[in-house]
């Protein structure tokens, strides 16, 4: 009986050509891979900046509209005027109205906003709240919240000064108190995407 030994001088060109594909298709699949990755990093990135998309922007600063000074009562019964700002860069002015359902969710998200705010730089948050006293929207607020807020029971400020029509609005003021932008209804505030997007008026 003839005792045949198998043949390998093919073997190790041939696992070498096997490993070789392997490796081609291991890249493919990876490079496949990233790029959906990078698309949906993309498109996650274009979503988030719909959603703080303002709802008004003002281009033209020779037809920027100035704020003029005025004054309202904080929830300690304190005098506050607008001119107490005036050594803020930017001053980020939320309009809401008790009773509103959207304003009030927007309550945690604005008081997270208004820790983080001076990160920014010479920034500050204030809310006008259409709203007689404090007593009638405490229970909108955690419990010790800093947030400040000033009531304007009349819509003088909202509507007079500002042309609010809806609630809530938000408006972003320069240095000079110019209106540079207006969010109507609710946005992610405490959010990096806002966040980047307030530093572009610093």
């Amino acid at each position: 009986m003839v005792n045949r030994k198998k043949d390998t001088r093919n073997a190790v060109p041939g696992k070498m050509l096997a490993l070789g594909i392997a490796g081609v298709v291991a890249v493919l699949l990876f490079w496949s891979y990233s790029g959906a990755v990078a698309e949906g990093m993309d498109w996650h990135r274009m979503s988030e900046m719909k959603v703080i998309a303002p709802d008004f922007v003002e281009s033209d600063m020779a037809n920027a509209r100035r704020v003029p000074d005025f004054t309202a009562l904080d929830r300690f019964g304190n005098k506050v005027r607008l001119s107490q700002f005036s050594s803020v860069d930017l001053l980020v002015v939320n309009i809401w109205s008790e009773g509103c359902p959207v304003c009030r969710e927007e309550v945690p998200e604005l008081t997270e906003m208004d820790r983080r705010i001076g990160d920014l730089g010479s920034a500050a948050l204030i809310t006008i709240a259409v709203a007689e006293k404090w007593e009638d929207v405490a229970n909108y607020f955690p419990k010790g919240t800093d947030l400040r807020v000033l009531f304007d029971p009349d819509d003088k400020i909202g509507k007079g000064i500002f042309g609010t029509v809806k609630y809530p609005e938000t408006f972003i003021l320069d240095k000079q108190r110019r209106i540079r932008a207006r969010f109507d209804g609710k946005r992610p505030w405490y959010s990096e995407p806002m966040f980047d997007y307030l530093e572009t008026f610093m």
